[in-house]
């Protein structure tokens, strides 16, 4: 009976589970078949989604462009494209397809290896899969879309291109300090300050599989930066910055700098510095390329010491370096004493060639003395004696007071980054004693920016304002809207009109009769104050920065010009000027402005008849055509590129530059190019060098001269691109002529 009751009660627990079992099965398959009648499609489209769109691509949006005040390029963003295999998907295409798509790449690109590309796709024994099996594998980055165009015409099987950006300077080192760059987390220039601008809106690229071998894209456009245009003159920067490298070649310095500014408006023209780099390669020192001492020094540099010298390179030394001013600050001395009615322009007082100040002795730079001088004299003949007198009259705390209203201890608010205030390199009020006022009067014991003296200049000579300098003048977006506007702001007034117009009138006296003589220019009235400063320790003599603040037309100064020269290597007084390259950059401005004189001489409408030309449209045309005319109106040009057809010249159309002049002309390969070849550069070479290369290129030879000389021209140049068969004109002349080559 007791067996019976078990044997009971273990049927009943077997049921029991076998209901649970049947019960659970029940609902999970009808929970199935629900999902699949009421959601199947939905269920299905989301699975084969996740199939599919498993691969995306960012499209990167092209950087806005920066323009110069003429719309001329100088910074620009272009498609690129990468190169991408799927070796998935080429593995499962014919035999003839994968060898068709292989040997495709590697005549393309020679830096891809066929066996390593056929290994992506061979299958391991091991795994019974290939030995890549993915579908994303870089090939090659930053292809031109004329290349991607082709390759997409040959219907390679496995291969697609994601887009991207190419951020390119066609003037390479043209404004440099300027411009800027962003390189990771570190922004200079233009480039950093209004980053937000150009950025644009990155789009995306969804890569869609259906099966082995068919792709198809989905793509959602990016939206392209917002273009920059600022305010500086293409021409008066090259001009600039060709007196700066002048300067710098024959006397080598720390710093030299050059910087144009319109003074009423504070717009910059052109600020030029030496320590130049490549925008489009700006980690490697030029001279790594030109120096092999320099190279070898520069490779055995540690990372933080490469690190140190780039950024000191990068930097902008007119914005972001300090020194002592010197003797151009006297002008701004006589301003707030003639403002606060402590002297008049008839005020005199004598120079000995020296003056005690509470026991210490400054000297004049005319150690004999100026004798009686008024105030234009005292600024003419930069007399350290007068000026120290006016600011005993003036006293401290109204010096004091008028340095910090004309800017100095705080920045001027130019629209660049990195602005010092120089604040810690100037005295506060309870530091100055009767040695100090002294030596502030003329520029000394303290420092400031060449941004904040030129700006505190400006007003001396405008009216009296304090103006913001800035180097952006507008930001336009894709449709030419203006999304930022910068126009002219007056911070304040410092000095009255009345003094200023006296001021900017007095200071031509330094040009005409004074230390600035050595800038006059015949018949154009022009003004200045010349400025030569100790710096740092007082016991070296071989530290100091000469200057040069210049304006034009003195009566109705339209470009004020500053030209430095910091540190200069054995420096020797009387030696190391500035003025020549005032002058230089002076003259250049009024040729290219075309600015009649305010005297009539020779001299001077020499200057402003020499003979122009307007620059045509070429962008689209073709090279070879384009360089006849160019000879025909008397131009020179140079080829930057390898095609036939022009994508961009400099300066632009329609701009008015003098006879003889250099045009840029960009080019690149387009399909009308089918059939062409660039020419190679032969200028130096001897003539079995140049006929060598030019046959080896496809090109019949003409040459003029003696076979035993050397190609000192070659036409076309290098870089056109011409029928191959065509002819190629040398002209070779005598090796002791001492031609230099140039490639």
């Amino acid at each position: 009976m007791k067996e019976s009751t078990t044997r009971m009660k273990a049927k009943n627990k077997f049921a029991f589970i076998l209901f649970v079992f049947i019960s659970v099965f029940t609902i999970i398959l009808g929970r199935v078949i629900y999902l699949k009648v009421v959601h199947g499609e939905e269920y299905e489209a989301a699975a084969k989604n996740q199939q599919i769109n498993r691969y995306d691509a960012v499209i990167a949006a092209n950087r806005g462009s920066i323009l110069d005040r003429n719309q001329q390029v100088l910074a620009i963003s272009t498609a690129v494209y990468n190169v991408v295999l799927d070796p998935l998907v080429l593995s499962q295409n014919k035999e003839e397809a994968q060898e068709k798509t292989l040997t495709t790449l590697c005549q393309y690109f020679p830096e891809l290896d066929y066996a390593t590309l056929k290994q992506y796709i061979t299958e391991n024994p091991s795994t019974g899969e290939i030995n890549l099996p993915n579908h994303w594998k870089y090939l090659v980055k930053e292809i031109d879309r004329s290349v991607k165009d082709e390759l997409e015409a040959l219907d390679l099987k496995g291969v697609y291109f994601e887009q991207t950006s190419k951020r390119s300077y066609p003037l390479k080192t043209l404004a440099c300090h300027l411009l800027g760059f962003i390189r990771g987390g570190s922004q200079w220039g233009i480039e950093g300050q209004y980053d937000d601008y150009m950025v644009g809106m990155p789009g995306r690229s969804f890569i869609l599989y259906d099966g082995a071998n068919d792709i198809t894209y989905q793509d959602y456009p990016a939206e392209d930066g917002d273009t920059v245009i600022t305010t500086i003159d293409y021409t008066i920067q090259q001009y600039a910055e060709e007196v700066v490298a002048q300067t710098m070649e024959e006397w080598p310095a720390e710093s030299v700098a050059a910087i144009v500014v319109d003074p009423n408006t504070g717009e910059i023209f052109a600020l030029a510095e030496s320590n130049s780099f490549d925008l489009n390669d700006p980690s490697t020192p030029p001279q790594v390329e030109t120096d092999p001492a320099f190279k070898a020094e520069w490779e055995a540099k540690s990372n933080k010491e490469q690190m140190e010298y780039l950024n000191n390179m990068w930097k902008s030394f007119s914005i972001s370096s300090t020194y002592e001013p010197g003797s151009i600050y006297k002008p701004l001395v006589a301003a707030a004493a003639l403002e606060e009615g402590v002297i008049t322009p008839e005020t005199t007082f004598y120079c000995g060639g020296s003056i005690d100040v509470s026991g210490t002795t400054i000297h004049c730079h005319l150690h004999s003395g100026h004798g009686t001088v008024n105030v234009e004299e005292i600024l003419a003949q930069s007399c350290n004696v007068g000026i120290v007198q006016i600011a005993q009259r003036l006293g401290a705390e109204k010096l004091y007071r008028y340095q910090k209203e004309f800017g100095f201890g705080e920045k001027t608010g130019i629209d660049l980054p990195a602005e010092a205030d120089a604040a810690n390199v100037l005295h506060s009020l309870a530091t100055i004693g009767p040695v100090e006022l002294a030596t502030i009067s003329f520029g000394q014991t303290f420092n400031c920016t060449t941004i904040q003296i030129v700006t505190a200049f400006s007003a001396l000579i405008n009216g009296g304002n304090i103006m913001t300098p800035y180097v952006v003048s507008q930001v336009l977006n894709s449709n030419g809207d203006v999304v930022f506007e910068k126009k002219p702001e007056v911070v304040r007034q410092v000095i009255s009109k009345k003094t200023s117009d006296y001021l900017r009138v007095a200071l031509k006296s330094t040009v005409e009769s004074g230390t600035g003589k050595k800038i006059q220019i015949p018949g154009y009235s022009i003004a200045c104050k010349t400025g030569t400063a100790e710096q740092g320790d007082r016991k070296r003599d071989d530290l100091w920065t000469l200057t040069h603040m210049a304006y034009f037309p003195a009566e109705n100064p339209q470009y004020i010009v500053m030209s430095v020269i910091h540190l200069p290597e054995d420096y020797a007084d009387g030696v190391q000027s500035t003025a020549p390259m005032t002058k230089s950059l002076i003259e250049k401005i009024i040729k290219y402005k075309n600015l009649e004189p305010t005297e009539g001489t020779e001299e001077a409408a020499a200057m402003t008849t020499k003979e122009t030309v307007e620059v045509p449209d070429y962008v689209g045309s073709s090279t070879y055509n384009v360089v006849t005319d160019l000879d025909a109106k008397g131009l020179t040009y140079k080829v930057v590129g390898t095609g036939n057809t022009i994508t961009n010249q400099v300066p632009k159309a329609g701009a008015t530059v003098e006879a003889a002049s250099e045009i840029i002309l960009y080019v690149e390969k387009s399909s009308q190019d089918t059939g062409t070849v660039a020419v190679p550069n032969v200028v130096g070479k001897t003539y079995d060098e140049a006929t060598a290369k030019l046959t080896e290129a496809g090109f019949e030879v003409i040459f003029e001269g003696n076979t035993d000389g050397v190609v000192s021209s070659q036409d076309p140049q290098y870089g056109v691109s011409i029928e191959k068969g065509g002819e190629v004109k040398i002209k070779l002349v005598p090796k002791t002529t001492g031609t230099t080559p140039s490639g």
